[in-house]
């Protein structure tokens, strides 16, 4: 079964009583990059149902609408037996392909996903748009510190109450690089400890120097970074950028991280995104996916060995 999924998003709420993704549109919340709002989503059929989740004039502390909300997301996991995959996708996402994507991680690895659907889409051409987004990106830090607060607080704040949900992190391409700029901040302090893993996939980020910010991530239980040098969208952003940590299968040197290298796996050819139809045609990536992302260890599957000579593992 495929529960209602919980979005946390500092895009422009466009209509407030819309019940479909014409909701929210392309541009950052009227008050910036910081601000979210959140709504439930659900799909059904091709259509999809959203939910605003009202917010009164002045907020008390005790009476926030986000602390029933992650409250009632808890539960809806509890009762339906599903681990919970917090999801921050990439560049040039418009809402709708937001939501579709967590979706089909709900579908494909049976989970529950919280989307943090992000202003990614500033609109022009490439050149001028891509900075763009990095630039909301990292203007979207104080967003990702206040939802991962909340996570923790509302959700795992009682030590003793082992309620059975294992939380994962996966961040998607230039997802990284919002994550980056967040652990690069002051303002975090081990957010990521509420997490049993971090999938840092295809992540368009700066390989060289990269276990600087890699290494803060210590707190989570595990590290893990995908690669695939053939990696047709991470070979583009190389036309501007340093080599890639998503396609660069040197200077793998992050005591936190465990590398996964999935350039020479069956299927996987130029894969940008691999969790998705390349994890349908080849059953070792699917598993790792499947593990991961419920919490499990990934690197222990068959079909995936140790490279001692570049501190990686080799799928097949």
């Amino acid at each position: 079964m495929t529960i209602k999924m919980l979005v946390v998003t500092n895009r422009r709420l466009e209509n407030e009583s819309a019940t479909d993704e014409s909701m929210f549109g392309e541009r950052p919340n009227v008050n910036g990059p910081a601000e979210v709002r959140l709504a439930w989503a659900e799909k059904r059929g091709s259509k999809w149902l959203l939910s605003l989740i009202q917010e009164p004039d002045e907020m008390q502390p005790d009476s926030l609408p986000s602390k029933s909300v992650f409250y009632d997301f808890k539960n809806l996991l509890a009762t339906s037996n599903k681990n919970c995959v917090f999801y921050v996708h990439g560049y040039n996402k418009d809402f709708e392909e937001s939501l579709s994507q967590g979706w089909e991680l709900q579908r494909r690895y049976g989970v529950g996903v919280l989307v943090f659907s992000w202003a990614s889409n500033p609109g022009g051409i490439p050149p001028v748009e891509y900075p763009k987004a990095r630039a909301i990106a990292t203007a979207s830090s104080p967003a990702i510190d206040m939802t991962l607060e909340k996570l923790g607080r509302y959700m795992f704040e009682d030590a003793d109450d082992d309620c059975g949900i294992s939380l994962n992190l996966l961040t998607h391409s230039l997802g990284n690089y919002l994550l980056q700029r967040f652990v690069e901040k002051p303002l975090f302090t081990g957010e990521t400890r509420i997490f049993d893993n971090l999938i840092l996939h295809q992540a368009d980020v700066d390989s060289e120097g990269h276990e600087k910010w890699v290494n803060k991530l210590r707190y989570a239980r595990r590290v893990y970074a995908t690669i695939n040098e053939r990696d047709k969208i991470l070979d583009i952003s190389d036309m501007t950028n340093p080599d890639r940590l998503g396609n660069t299968a040197s200077g793998l040197v992050s005591e936190s991280a465990i590398y996964l290298d999935f350039t020479d796996a069956d299927k996987v050819k130029k894969a940008h995104q691999l969790f998705g139809k390349t994890a349908d045609k080849n059953p070792v990536i699917k598993e790792f996916f499947f593990r991961t992302l419920n919490g499990e260890r990934g690197e222990t599957i068959s079909g995936i060995t140790f490279n001692q000579s570049k501190n990686a593992y080799d799928v097949s």
